[in-house]
């Protein structure tokens, strides 16, 4: 338990949305974490110290925990006190793995243990949703688990979906980048009645499968008409990813799903068997179209953002 002017850390999770079908709908946590490091100080300033995989900036403009922290304050009637923050994060960013969403909540959840205040799952959406303007990754870093949200005029609810679904996430990370704005922007304004419909009966799908468990249903509740052959284009090989292009048979039936995660440029497969034969497979795939990546193995986080005192039990 963490009591207030005592050190405390937040540790939020990573996310990848959309799934195919579940556009700015369906989105998991990942056991991939953005870690903060807050220390209560004597003075009235606060401290940003580089941490390990901080980035290069923190300056206000930049810096989304600073903002997501004093637009809670605010919230609360309160002037930020002096603090000492310390920032480690290993989330890649203009990936499509939710590291605006993942320091908007950590921000959130600074301004409310200084505070001593209880805020509910609405009221972080409050502050949260206007600086990150889609609800799927800001619902799975904090709620974690798999989850289902939804916008309604300037608002944003999410609910914690109940899964009996055994899966691994491998993702592919290319070293290129892509940007919300520009994944946003190539997409059309207007969709065929056809493609509409292809999507509601897919998400339905997927809906179904996570709760059920049905792996058998992943590769067809997946499939999606509204974003992603336009996002393709940004990377080269993705496309292809897209198509399971020339993966091996003995491997297909271990790939239950495959999907850009978020707006890209990282494409997630969800796996029940055979790992590091299909995130080589991704690489290969990728290369074949002078696209260089990575790919890492991850876990579902069932758990969300947490506040930790010193000495604190981490849950997975």
């Amino acid at each position: 338990m963490t009591k207030v002017g005592e050190p405390f850390s937040v540790r939020v999770p990573a996310s990848t949305s959309n799934l195919g079908s579940g556009f700015d709908t369906v989105s998991a946590a990942l056991n991939l974490y953005l870690t903060v490091q807050v220390e209560p100080t004597d003075g009235k300033q606060i401290e940003w110290v580089q941490g390990a995989n901080s980035g290069p900036s923190f300056s206000e403009k930049d810096n989304l925990i600073s903002r997501s922290m004093h637009d809670a304050f605010s919230l609360l009637g309160m002037q930020p006190p002096g603090l000492r923050i310390r920032m480690d994060n290993p989330v890649p960013l203009k990936r499509g793995l939710g590291s605006s969403a993942a320091a908007i909540i950590a921000g959130i959840k600074i301004a409310e243990t200084v505070s001593g205040s209880a805020f509910d799952t609405e009221r972080i959406f409050q502050v949260a949703y206007p600086l990150e303007g889609h609800p799927d990754n800001l619902s799975a870093s904090l709620l974690g688990g798999w989850v289902l949200s939804w916008a309604s005029d300037d608002r944003m609810q999410a609910e914690k979906l109940l899964s009996s679904l055994s899966c691994r996430f491998v993702l592919a990370i290319p070293e290129a980048t892509i940007s919300t704005a520009e994944a946003r922007a190539i997409l059309p304004q207007k969709y065929s009645l056809q493609d509409a419909t292809h999507n509601v009966q897919r998400c339905a799908l997927l809906i179904h499968a996570l709760n059920s468990g049905r792996k058998d249903l992943l590769r067809e509740a997946t499939s999606d008409r509204l974003h992603q052959s336009f996002r393709a284009q940004l990377v080269p090989g993705i496309q292809q990813l897209l198509d399971l292009e020339n993966l091996d048979p003995e491997l297909s039936a271990s790939l239950l799903g495959i999907s850009i995660s978020g707006s890209g440029s990282a494409v997630i497969a969800l796996v029940d068997n055979h790992e590091e034969a299909i995130g080589g497979w991704m690489l290969e795939t990728l290369a074949a179209q002078d696209t260089q990546a990575d790919f890492r193995v991850f876990d579902l986080d069932a758990a969300g953002a947490q506040v930790l005192s010193h000495g604190d039990t981490i849950n997975p």
